[in-house]
């Protein structure tokens, strides 16, 4: 074990993280309006060939999903760090759930008076605000929401393990290798639907989001000079990393077969491993030390474009699209209505973010945490009044063996 930080002073803010995610969103929006077969039937011809010269490219933003998730799995590691399981239960459901559910209501909305869109039942737009739709058969109010569950369920396989005890090395490279092994192996004895269940297909990709967490503190304790034994712990993580790397290049080849079927062009897998490489790349690029934004009105942009992420993905399909069927419908310029269906989309997103989670998203986070501390008991430390790791803002930069013990120990002895 190495010795425990002698300062608890926060890390800068990583304002390309949150570009970076930012980005991702965006790309699944320009694949969602210009590359999709449902795309095509809103704009009333082929979106493949209508833009064809962007296309050659926005078909490859379904790996943007892929990003989020290897986002996901470095950042819900650093959230966690220095938290109860119940601060970061609380801390997960203030961060979702408010905009989710402003999202759901305002789709069924538009849904009650847009014939084109999804017409979902009264029960079925109640079950998607449990962010589990899926797992009570009912439809989706966006097509994007899938992905939730899938988040859902690494959330609870991080909070299961915090109740087994401090975050340590051996716990988070154990949960990184042994979530897509025992998927396959699940797989491979004939019960694809359990391993779907395990969702085997995207695990890896929080997997490597979590041997980048780990690189990341050992990097740092080398910088720091600390103990020799950082160098083992650089091999077993740079070891680790290239093990699941080479598992989501053959998983995105066979994600590729599928985008080419459904999209009917042409989806090189090369193109896509290559791309894969580029979002683990810039994730780790994305949290290095120069990576801060120091002028003030560009580093409150980059802080604004990781807050509007989230809804931004939640909200684009169904409005994008009903947009998209309003203007092409009458005959205006495609680009024109492209940039329509965006900006509806983000003015959507900036105005669940203002009038839903930036009043609601501490208060419940405080609610949740207060409920799920026992006793008379007080969390160790205020409850930050934002998910600041989870999207890229200053947390501990616990540099040791053990993600949160170590944490801990520093707050004692400052």
């Amino acid at each position: 074990m190495t010795s425990a930080p002698t300062t608890t002073m926060p890390a800068p803010r990583k304002h390309l993280l949150d570009v970076l995610r930012f980005g991702a969103a965006f790309a699944v929006v320009v694949y969602h309006f210009t590359a999709t077969p449902t795309a095509s039937t809103y704009w009333g011809t082929d979106v493949t060939a209508l833009f064809d010269g962007i296309n050659q490219v926005t078909r490859y933003g379904w790996l943007a999903v892929e990003a989020f998730f290897v986002i996901s799995g470095f950042a819900i590691l650093w959230s966690s760090q220095g938290r109860t399981v119940a601060q970061f239960t609380g801390s997960r459901a203030g961060r979702l759930y408010p905009a989710l559910w402003a999202c759901v209501l305002v789709t069924a909305l538009l849904q009650s008076v847009w014939t084109g869109g999804r017409e979902l039942s009264v029960g079925d737009t109640l079950l998607n605000l449990t962010m589990a739709p899926d797992v009570f058969g009912a439809e989706l109010s966006q097509v994007v929401y899938w992905t939730l569950l899938v988040e859902l369920k690494f959330y609870v396989l991080v909070g299961l393990l915090m109740l087994l005890g401090p975050l340590t090395r051996g716990r988070v490279l154990t949960l990184a290798l042994a979530w897509p092994a025992a998927g396959m192996l699940v797989r491979g004895f004939g019960y694809p639907e359990v391993a779907e269940h395990l969702v085997v297909r995207h695990s890896v990709y929080f997997g490597i989001g979590m041997i980048l967490f780990l690189l990341w503190q050992d990097v740092s304790a080398r910088r720091e000079a600390e103990p020799d034994g950082t160098r083992r712990a650089l091999a077993v993580d740079a070891g680790a990393l290239a093990l699941l790397l080479v598992l989501a290049g053959d998983r995105v080849t066979t994600s590729s077969e599928h985008a080419a079927a459904l999209q009917g062009v042409p989806v090189h897998a090369g193109v896509a491993v290559v791309v894969l490489l580029a979002v683990v790349g810039a994730v780790w690029l994305a949290v290095q030390p120069g990576a801060t934004v120091r002028e003030p009105h560009l580093a409150a942009l980059c802080v604004l474009a990781g807050a509007l992420t989230y809804p931004l993905y939640l909200v684009h399909t169904q409005f994008g699209w009903a947009v998209t069927e309003a203007l092409a419908g009458q005959g205006v310029n495609a680009w024109a209505v492209l940039v329509a269906a965006t900006t509806v989309s983000l003015v959507l997103a900036a105005a669940i973010h203002y009038a839903v989670e930036r009043p609601f998203s501490t208060r419940l986070r405080r609610a949740v945490t207060r409920r799920l501390t026992p006793g008379p008991t007080r969390p160790s430390r205020p409850v930050a009044p934002d998910d600041r790791a989870a999207q890229g803002h200053d947390a501990h930069a616990v540099r040791s063996q053990d993600v949160v013990a170590q944490a801990q120990q520093a707050r004692v002895a400052a």
